[in-house]
């Protein structure tokens, strides 16, 4: 029944999973890597049947994801959040929200990745986290508020001109 349980979870999550482990990683091989880890440690895992089974797999994965980056002693660096910017976007607008989601925390990215890249839900991401909802919720709002202010203010590259 477990292996039926994890199979289940594979054809539904992989891919989420995977994504969420390429933007925080920013290395699509280990990203693969760890997927399939992820899933090989559901199988010899001990899940308890409570309804969090999405919740339960990308844990699995941010705990990987940890070890990993903890492995390679540096932060993980975010440059390519967006793959590409939308069709007729600006790309340099996809580069400043790149720069802005790295300079955030590490919890604070953590908690914005899972719920914008993961998709999981408030609850969902309490659990990932070993926090409350109440929490989480409060957390996303003060980074979403700290993105909107940061990219309403983007910084010029451009060396400034000093009058004469």
């Amino acid at each position: 029944m477990h292996r039926d349980l994890v199979e289940h979870l594979f054809a539904r999550y992989r891919e989420p999973v995977y994504r969420f482990l390429r933007r925080v990683l920013c290395d699509t091989a280990a990203a693969e890597d760890l997927t399939q880890d992820a899933f090989l440690r559901a199988l010899g895992g001990d899940y308890r049947a409570d309804g969090q089974e999405r919740a339960w797999i990308f844990q699995i994965a941010r705990n990987l994801a940890r070890d990993y980056l903890r492995a390679r002693r540096r932060r993980p660096i975010l440059t390519e959040l967006f793959e590409r910017p939308a069709e007729g976007g600006d790309p340099s607008l996809a580069f400043d929200v790149n720069a802005a989601i790295e300079r955030l925390g590490d919890e604070d990215r953590e908690v914005f990745l899972l719920r914008e890249i993961g998709g999981l839900s408030y609850v969902e991401i309490a659990k990932v986290c070993e926090s409350s909802a109440d929490a989480v919720r409060a957390r996303l709002h003060r980074t979403r508020l700290s993105l909107r202010e940061e990219l309403s203010h983007p910084v010029s590259l451009e060396p400034r001109r000093h009058a004469r």
